[in-house]
């Protein structure tokens, strides 16, 4: 049985994949499996995964039947995961040479069920850090409760939200606890998982040692935006539907101020989307639908006004 568990989910990865996978294979602790999951790629990843699992053992190939998503390929490699310790990468993302060796060093001196670093960022498809995802983040190994998370996804900044970690779990404590990623959710699924996962109030420790490199993809403005602030807004409704008497009253708050900021986010966009397509009584309609928003979305509506003149 391997010490480490990495999976990772693939879907037309072909530009990246081989990158992230050798990431993984130049770390300096070896005793790792690497499950690799295919969701139906119609590019090259496949065969790219499977040359590089028949050249190393330690990288297991699976390929789906059919398209489900990334959650449903990562809970394909649970499923398949052997190793004391569990893990996450994403495709376009890559390890530091020594990630799993710190994680693992971290999580096994303070007796952890979980554990998380920081990450650099980079701007896709570079390596080189331009900026850290946690700026809260920079003990060496910071107890880290479910209050904590929660309160501090709720703070909006220059931070990246914890929401974002890839951490390493004790897999005794994911299979006793049945933790999967939810499938009823189209985006934030790594935050629900990290939320049922807290609200189980695993001993966690962080650190601010950045050995995940984020590698992020230039954004636009499109019309499925307000559809994934909302579904956002959901997630914070659902965690405490299922998980409120759980949590303490600080994290009761954070959750409930989270929704709220990711609809008056939606609102906004929803005005912006409506400004660019030269819509402004359809923009204001849109701030009126949510009175939170509408001082920032006028704001906007007189910004693009004198833009226009």
């Amino acid at each position: 049985m391997p010490a480490v568990s990495i999976v990772v989910p693939c879907y037309n990865a072909a530009d990246f994949i081989a990158e992230a996978l050798s990431s993984v294979q130049r770390q300096t602790f070896e005793d790792w499996e690497c499950i690799v999951v295919d969701d139906c790629s119609t590019d090259d990843s496949a065969l790219i995964i499977k040359d590089m699992a028949a050249a190393d053992q330690r990288i297991i190939a699976i390929c789906l039947e059919q398209n489900g998503g990334a959650s449903a390929a990562r809970n394909a490699g649970f499923e398949k995961a052997t190793g004391k310790w569990l893990t996450l990468l994403d495709a376009d993302d890559a390890y530091a040479s020594d990630r799993l060796s710190r994680l693992v060093a971290l999580a096994e001196a303070n007796d952890a069920e979980m554990v998380f670093d920081n990450q650099s960022i980079a701007d896709y498809p570079s390596t080189v850090p331009v900026d850290v995802a946690f700026h809260w983040l920079t003990e060496d190994a910071r107890p880290f409760s479910s209050e904590n998370f929660f309160v501090e996804s709720a703070n909006f900044g220059r931070s990246i939200n914890p929401g974002y970690m890839k951490p390493l779990f004790l897999r005794s404590f994911v299979e006793a606890n049945r933790l999967r990623y939810d499938l009823s959710f189209r985006s934030g699924q790594d935050y629900m998982l990290y939320a049922s996962a807290f609200a189980h109030e695993p001993r966690c420790f962080a650190t601010g040692y950045c050995g995940y490199i984020y590698r992020r993809r230039a954004g636009s403005l499109s019309r499925s935006g307000g559809a994934h602030l909302r579904n956002h807004a959901r997630l914070s409704e659902e965690i405490l539907a299922r998980y409120g008497e759980r949590l303490s009253r600080p994290s009761q708050v954070a959750l409930i101020a989270r929704q709220r900021y990711f609809l008056r986010a939606a609102s906004l966009h929803d005005v912006r989307v409506a400004l660019r397509d030269r819509k402004p009584i359809h923009a204001l309609v849109k701030a009126l639908s949510h009175p939170g928003s509408f001082l920032a979305a006028a704001a906007a509506i007189r910004r693009s006004s004198l833009q226009g003149r």
